[in-house]
């Protein structure tokens, strides 16, 4: 008798975990189906957008943090008779021709090797602030550095704050 219950136990727990192998497989299967038609969708919409590179990652929504989609900061800019593009453009400029000084980039509070920090690349966040990655070559950081726009549409820059990274 004793031989037999171990037995019906053997084959009641074998079944119960032929039933969760079962029930997992096909959770596993489902799963990868969702992200092989997810990654289709991805590809589809890069293909419709005609462009696959993008500053900032897409989540269908806006990013809060950015002077196009900034209703405050649009209407800021309108009062100056300002556009977004026409700030963004003067504030790159202004970034661009800073690089050009010699010894680097003069809001850049770091000395850097050689030529000095360069600005490469930057995010305007509304319309006052603006983040910058900055290198010389052999080190990096970052920057937030203000703006601001006088009347005769001048553009004064100003370092906020700045961190450098160190290897």
């Amino acid at each position: 008798m004793r031989k037999h219950l171990y037995l019906y136990l053997f084959i009641f727990a074998s079944l119960i975990a032929l039933v969760f192998y079962i029930n997992g497989r096909k959770y596993q299967e489902k799963l990868e189906q969702q992200v092989a038609e997810l990654r289709e969708d991805i590809e589809e919409n890069k293909q419709q957008s005609g462009s696959t590179e993008s500053s900032l990652p897409t989540t269908g929504v806006e990013h809060p943090f950015t002077l196009a989609f900034n209703p405050e900061a649009e209407e800021y800019l309108y009062d100056m008779d300002l556009t977004t593009q026409e700030v963004e453009q003067q504030v790159m400029d202004k970034l661009l021709e800073l690089n050009l000084n010699e010894g680097g980039n003069p809001l850049i509070p770091y000395t850097g090797a050689g030529r000095g920090f360069q600005i490469s690349n930057s995010f305007l966040v509304n319309h006052k602030w603006v983040l910058v990655n900055f290198y010389d070559g052999d080190q990096w950081g970052e920057a937030m550095i203000q703006y601001d726009i006088d009347a005769d549409k001048n553009v004064e820059l100003s370092t906020i704050k700045a961190l450098l990274y160190l290897n």
